[in-house]
């Protein structure tokens, strides 16, 4: 496979979704987005494709924005499920590239009004472990405390010529609340 990391990577998040990871506490669970499920904003792009590994850039001249949403099923009352957002970006041509990625929780039809956060991460060709993290602190709150809102979130991101967005992922606990 040409991106083991990502790959073993995918593979802990899609098995952390499933059930309780034996080094988390009870009840962290997993919520995770292919980053095939992410679309491009705006105009539909034929850059972007689609595959097992992720959604890809596959132009060699132009960057995309891709929005990628996931919310928690069924929704806390006060939208602070969410303890951590992850996001798994990664180079397809070997270069490295800056990727510019803002998660953004809150709902227009909710009380929560929608907060933003932005991270920018590089990812090379020798590392394709790269992984931008958000947690209550970059929302105004207490890290490992829900994020309020974090119920109704998307991630989106600026992917570079030749780069992708392998998974979208996020430590979920249900009966955790927003402090």
């Amino acid at each position: 496979m040409r991106h083991p990391i990502l790959a073993g990577l995918a593979c802990v998040a899609f098995t952390g979704g499933l059930g309780t990871a034996t080094a988390q506490s009870a009840s962290d669970q997993y919520i995770t987005v292919s980053g095939a499920a992410c679309k491009p904003t705006g105009a539909s792009s034929p850059s972007f494709v689609s595959k097992a590994t992720g959604g890809r850039n596959e132009s060699t001249t132009s960057g995309i924005f891709v929005i990628c949403p996931f919310t928690v099923s069924p929704t806390p009352s006060n939208g602070g499920a969410i303890t951590a957002i992850y996001a798994a970006p990664y180079s397809i041509d070997g270069a490295s590239h800056d990727i510019s990625c803002t998660a953004v929780i809150g709902s227009l039809n909710r009380a929560i009004a929608s907060t933003y956060s932005a991270k920018v991460v590089t990812v090379t060709g020798e590392s394709n472990d790269t992984v931008a993290t958000w947690t209550a602190a970059d929302f105004g709150g207490t890290a490992g405390a829900g994020i309020p809102g974090s119920a109704w979130t998307t991630v989106t991101c600026l992917l570079p010529p030749q780069s992708a967005i392998g998974l979208i992922y996020a430590k979920y606990k249900p009966a955790s609340t927003p402090q």
